[in-house]
């Protein structure tokens, strides 16, 4: 499928959780159509324009009806906002589903969950059980023009063993497409050449560069492959700089590298021309456990309207206005932290 420039162009994107959702169960179990809305209208104030989106295919496992019930409610509020949902069919990060992982709310424990999981994605003789969910949303959503695009899965790749069931995901969705783009999350560029034949927009991912002129390069590149092959090429996760070391499973990483910081990284996007999805809209811990041991905490709005940081929310906006600032954790979390911390 070949798209228009007019469709891709100017993609300003962050990805949505609602500030107490650790994981896209927890997003649709505890959805909330005000909350929804309200998040809708601070994304729209920093020039926002698409949600990346996790939706939950445990959820849907359970209640069915209820996941499109509350599916086509998001996409209802977006379309009123202008929003596009981009959304997420399977998740490789976090932690094996169980009802304990998928509703744990402590915020020192709790954290994304994958989705189908290990079970599935490494036993061929059961991907097909995936095909139901698969046929359903895309019989649903498939032609909807309020989604930007369909993700079919976030960050598969080889030392997960699951790339042959990402692949295997990938030509059943390409079988039954419609004129909704399709897409893959990957978290480096050339990861998409699992899947190359099968996509419409190439993905990368760069949450924590170690250097501006490294991260720069990165983008230039995914800007080079866009022109050649004729596909959009959108960096759909990346939150701020860390120089020297990205802190990935590193307990003792500088205080300051542990809070948001997009606007080290935003003038790059602005300055490259590139689609973009930063991580992500509402402050919260880190939605992964290698950087939840950190203490990492990320986002633009706390869920009052405030920002963590308003050099943020102008660099990532574009827009020289004055917002109330407030750079600390959420005062929920600190709590909850502080009542943690006295039994540890």
């Amino acid at each position: 499928m070949k798209l228009e420039q007019s469709y891709y162009e100017n993609i300003c994107g962050a990805v949505y959780f609602p500030a107490r959702a650790y994981n896209a169960y927890q997003t649709f179990t505890m959805f909330d159509e005000k909350e929804f809305e309200r998040d809708l209208g601070y994304a729209v104030s920093a020039g926002i324009n698409a949600y990346r989106l996790f939706v939950s295919y445990h959820f849907y496992l359970e209640n069915q009806e209820r996941f499109f019930v509350i599916f086509d409610e998001m996409l209802q509020l977006a379309d009123k906002y202008k929003v596009r949902i981009m959304p997420v069919l399977f998740e490789d990060c976090g932690v094996e589903f169980s009802e304990e992982s998928g509703n744990d709310r402590n915020p020192y424990t709790a954290v994304c969950v994958r989705y189908p999981g290990r079970e599935i994605e490494h036993h061929r003789e059961r991907f097909p059980e995936v095909l139901p969910y698969l046929d359903a949303f895309m019989e649903r959503y498939r032609d909807d023009n309020r989604l930007l695009a369909i993700e079919i899965m976030n960050e598969p790749h080889r030392e997960k063993g699951n790339v042959e069931f990402a692949r295997y995901i990938a030509e059943h969705v390409y079988s039954i497409r419609g004129g909704i783009p399709l897409t893959m999350g990957c978290i480096m560029l050339e990861h998409n050449l699992y899947f190359a034949d099968l996509l419409d927009i190439y993905q990368f991912h760069d949450n924590f560069p170690t250097s501006a002129e490294q991260f720069r390069n990165g983008l230039i590149a995914a800007k080079h492959v866009e022109q050649v092959v004729d596909k959009p090429c959108w960096i759909t996760e990346w939150q701020r700089l860390r120089e020297g070391d990205p802190g990935w499973g590193k307990a003792d990483i500088p205080e300051e590298y542990k809070v948001p910081k997009l606007s080290s990284l935003a003038d790059i996007i602005h300055e490259v021309g590139i689609g973009s999805f930063f991580w992500s809209l509402m402050v919260k811990p880190a939605y992964l456990p290698e950087q939840r041991i950190n203490g990492t905490i990320n986002g633009l709005f706390h869920e009052d309207g405030s920002v963590f940081s308003a050099e943020d929310f102008r660099k990532v906006s574009g827009k020289d206005e004055c917002v109330q600032e407030y750079p600390m954790s959420p005062k929920w979390y600190q709590e909850d932290m502080h009542q943690l911390d006295k039994h540890l």
